[in-house]
């Protein structure tokens, strides 16, 4: 093969093609601008969807109930503006009892806040509208005591006074004269459950209040037939 002068030559041209790249062609540079739109666009669609789905909450400022907002018992935390769950809403049925202008759903928002702090002056608390232990021992004390039975067993299948066909996954309560549909929040040694008046009775052991099995389960009071519980109905 011929090595003469030329070979110089080719090796400037080398040189030359390495530090000057041909310029991207039409094509590759169209497929560029969609992958980079496509990356825009799906940045867009999951801001848009942590707005639609309460990232903060539009009146507590916290995570909404659409599903992220843990179930956990009354009591297991201390609970403050912009929480939300179960337990938000046994403490506005607990509020509602007391004849605070509470909402009923599940976010601790400005107007929860306003009603424990208001509760938390009138028993000499602090009121930082924090609902933390000695708040909670506060707000049980509202509560009074009264005796409870649970039924359930050859029950079953039947119908209530209240129209509700009884059955062991029944959330509920039987009272001589509280309107059907009237809400409940029981306490039972540091359990809770929330249930609605859907029968009548008790008539017997001069009990006040008479839980499904279901609703005795959730406040563990069926390891007796009988005892004392505190209730707050909402009237």
């Amino acid at each position: 093969m011929y090595e003469g002068a030329t070979r110089p030559r080719a090796g400037i041209e080398y040189r030359g093609r390495r530090s000057n790249p041909p310029a991207i062609r039409r094509p590759d540079r169209i497929a560029l601008l969609a992958v980079v739109m496509a990356v825009i666009a799906m940045i867009a669609a999951a801001a848009s969807a942590h707005a639609a789905g309460g990232g903060t909450s539009a009146r507590g400022g916290g995570t909404s109930s659409s599903g992220r907002c843990p179930d956990q018992r009354f009591g297991a935390r201390a609970l403050k503006l912009g929480d939300c769950g179960a337990d938000v809403k046994t403490l506005h049925w607990l509020l509602k009892a007391n004849a605070f202008g509470v909402p009923m759903d599940k976010d601790f928002d400005n107007s929860t806040s306003h009603s424990v702090r208001s509760f938390q002056h009138r028993r000499g608390l602090n009121p930082t509208g924090v609902v933390g232990k000695a708040t909670r021992k506060k707000i049980a004390r509202t509560m009074p005591r009264s005796v409870a039975t649970w039924y359930g067993g050859s029950l079953l299948g039947h119908r209530t006074a209240c129209g509700k066909t009884l059955r062991r996954s029944t959330i509920g309560v039987a009272h001589r004269t509280l309107p059907c549909g009237t809400k409940v929040t029981f306490k039972y040694r540091g359990h809770y459950a929330m249930a609605k008046v859907i029968d009548r009775g008790p008539y017997a052991n001069g009990a006040r209040w008479d839980l499904t099995e279901a609703t005795a389960k959730e406040l563990h009071f069926t390891a007796t037939g009988i005892g004392k519980i505190r209730a707050a109905p909402i009237k």
